[in-house]
This record gives structure tokens, sequence and C-alpha cells, in this order.
């Protein structure tokens, strides 16, 4: 749904500068779901400085993480050690904790797991800023997740890729080989500068 902005001449279309690029919705409990510039649909290349990543995904078993991983050529995804860097403030049963300049070879969204049980899921919107002129691609994610306990978990991660490349692909995917359930999705926007 594009936003209608009004102007003394009269209604404008498409006001907004989020431009849909493709939605996965899984049809199937599988893993990754994941935007490559090799796929079909996806412009994952220099049209945009920033993306989008909107998501809502439940877990096919309990006690699930979502990790990322990213391209520079559009096909191999990265996972050498310590190319991740994250920092995080988490809120969990009224309790504030962070994490300063952690090192990977995946980000991880979640600070907590969440579960498959009924009612549990995670929600997230993550911004890539892929303009490397300013060094390395950097995000910034918000998400909020829920259990059936009652518990809930608001974090803020930021971090970026240590790799001084553009990026042409973002990967999603459960920890320990897991899968995402049926219905589980993830749009992908390019902003406009």
């Amino acid at each position: 749904m594009a936003l209608i902005k009004t102007s003394a001449q009269g209604l404008t279309a498409d006001a907004t500068n989020l431009v849909h690029i493709k939605t996965i919705t899984l049809t199937s409990n599988t893993t990754p779901i994941q935007f490559l510039n090799s796929d079909s649909d996806v412009t994952f290349d220099s049209t945009y400085q920033t993306y989008k990543f909107i998501g809502n995904v439940t877990y096919e078993n309990d006690g699930k993480v979502t990790y990322v991983r990213v391209s520079t050529d559009g096909t191999n995804l990265d996972s050498t050690g310590g190319n991740y860097k994250y920092d995080r403030i988490s809120t969990k049963d009224a309790t504030v904790s962070g994490a300063n300049d952690s090192s990977s070879s995946v980000f991880q969204l979640e600070d907590n797991t969440t579960g498959n049980g009924t009612g549990e899921y995670m929600s997230f919107e993550l911004t890539l800023f892929n303009n490397t002129t300013l060094n390395y691609p950097r995000f910034i994610c918000n998400l909020y997740t829920r259990r059936t306990d009652g518990d809930s978990e608001l974090v803020v991660r930021s971090g970026r890729y240590l790799a001084n490349s553009p990026l042409q692909g973002i990967s999603f995917f459960p920890n320990s080989s897991n899968n995402y359930n049926t219905g589980s999705t993830i749009s992908m926007y390019g902003v406009k500068s």
C-alpha cells in the first residue's frame, strides 16, 4: 500500500520512500529465508544505499534464535569468524542488559531464545546501511519476542560487517540447523535516497 500525499495540486500517489522489492512467506517448514542478488525479483545492488527487512517468524522447535549472514557476491554467504561485530541492549523480565562489540561468524537477532509453543513468535525491523563510502556495511535492528510463559523481550541491536564491500545478499535462519514454521514471512524494501 502506497502512502498518498496531499498537495495544493491534488493527490500524489506513492509518497513513500520505501520501495517493496520482495516478500517471502513460507508454505512449508523451511530454512533459510534469504534475499540474494542472484535470485529472481531481488534487487540487492547499487540501486539502493539502504534496505529495510521486516519479519514475523515462528520456529519449528523450542529455544531458537535467528542468525543472519551476508554475501558480497550475491551467491556465497560469509561464515568467517570475527567478520560480524555487534552491540545490543535487551530488556527481559524488567531487567536491562547489554553487550559491547561482540564478534562472531553471524549476527544474532534475539538475546534470549524463542520457542515454538502456541502464541510464541519473533517480529523485527532491520535497517541495513549498504553505503561503504562511510566504511563497512552497518545495520540496526529492533525486535520483539513473545513467549507462552508470559515473558517478552525487546532488543535493539546494531552492528557492522568487517569487509568493506557493498552487500549483495542476506540470509536469515534459526540456529542449530532448525526451520522456520509455515507462514513465517520476511519482506525486503529499498529506501530511496
